[in-house]
């Protein structure tokens, strides 16, 4: 009886699935600068190079070395939804600063509860806080009052496992700031004065000169966000031509931001003579290159800053200004984003 053996062969395929994590400035003076796995639940996701291997039954009198065609069927990785934690681990931060954090895809508003449910901050001293989303990528945790200096804020995002919309959450992180001296300045649009205090305690008065009545600066309570050295200031990208009786571009020294939209406190030697005696910006606060150096070193991201007496109102979208012109009960009960 004439017998035909067979010879088993393995054919190994690789499914490659690799993913991983993922200033110029508009406003009232627009502005550039110097300077794990998923559990069971969730769907299957290849690792890495993971190797695909079926049998092949092929007769031994076959050559085994033409190539065998295998097609090999594989998933792609859905996408993946990463979270941000600010401030930053060991910060020192002002009595004004949020915890805030920020995400590299939109969060639906039918999914933000459940993100939220996955963040948390602890302090100590114990402070009442919440949530409210300023964008669909952006959520700020505000206490219900201004920090108590020395608290230490724990921030803990756990995104794992949990279904975003179309992406899977993929990390966990945790940060720990703390909060320094209470800085609280008040600018006062009608007097022309900044008025500086640390714990309160009044440690200098300043001569301002804030917006003109086309460019007011807006009212209410600004957040230090950053400082830069010099800024460069083009009216062009806020649609004033740097041509025209009104426009400009300069480069600005001891510049502290006080928005997104380009607010900020700098060194306004040009305006000298109109410091302390009448509203002459187009929206930030000028002051000497003494004093706005003295303001540059110092105040901390995250410090007071009050906007009195002006007619603008303040921009409740810009992240510097989201924060604390929001009565509490409002701010607990619903989102600024849609």
């Amino acid at each position: 009886m004439l017998r035909t053996r067979f010879l088993l062969l393995v054919v190994v395929g690789v499914a490659g699935a690799g993913f991983g994590a993922g200033r110029f400035v508009r406003g009232s003076e627009a502005a550039t600068q110097d300077r794990t796995a998923l559990p069971a639940a969730a769907p299957a996701r290849p690792a890495v190079d993971a190797p695909v291997v079926a049998p092949v039954v092929a007769p031994v009198d076959a050559p085994v070395d033409r190539p065998v065609d295998l097609p090999v069927t594989t998933t792609a990785p859905p996408p993946v939804i990463h979270a941000t934690l600010s401030p930053g681990d060991g910060d020192v931060v002002g009595v004004g600063m949020p915890a805030v954090v920020t995400f590299d895809r939109p969060v639906a508003k039918a999914d933000r509860p459940a993100v939220e449910a996955r963040l948390s901050v602890t302090a100590n001293p114990p402070a009442e806080g919440d949530w409210r989303w300023i964008t669909a990528t952006l959520v700020h945790w505000r206490p219900a009052v201004y920090w108590q200096p020395g608290t230490e804020v724990d921030v803990r995002s756990d995104l794992r496992g949990l279904q975003v919309g179309g992406a899977w959450g993929a990390d966990e992180r945790t940060v720990r700031f703390r909060i320094g001296d209470a800085h609280v300045t008040t600018v006062n649009v009608a007097s022309h004065q900044m008025t500086v205090t640390e714990n309160g305690r009044i440690v200098r008065v300043i001569p301002a000169s804030t917006g003109r009545d086309r460019y007011p600066t807006a009212n209410g309570v600004h957040l230090a966000l950053e400082k830069s050295r010099t800024v460069t200031m083009d009216s062009a990208t806020v649609g004033i031509p740097r041509n025209s009786p009104n426009g400009y571009y300069r480069t600005v020294a001891w510049a502290t931001r006080l928005s997104y939209s380009g607010t900020y406190v700098h060194a306004a030697p040009w305006s000298a003579g109109a410091q302390g005696e009448r509203n002459v910006s187009h929206g930030c606060i000028n002051v000497s290159t003494a004093d706005a150096q003295w303001f540059f070193n110092f105040t901390r991201r995250g410090d007071v800053v009050d906007v009195v007496n002006s007619p603008a109102p303040p921009k409740l979208a810009d992240p510097g200004m989201a924060d604390w012109n929001i009565p509490w009960e409002q701010w607990k009960a619903a989102d600024t984003a849609a």
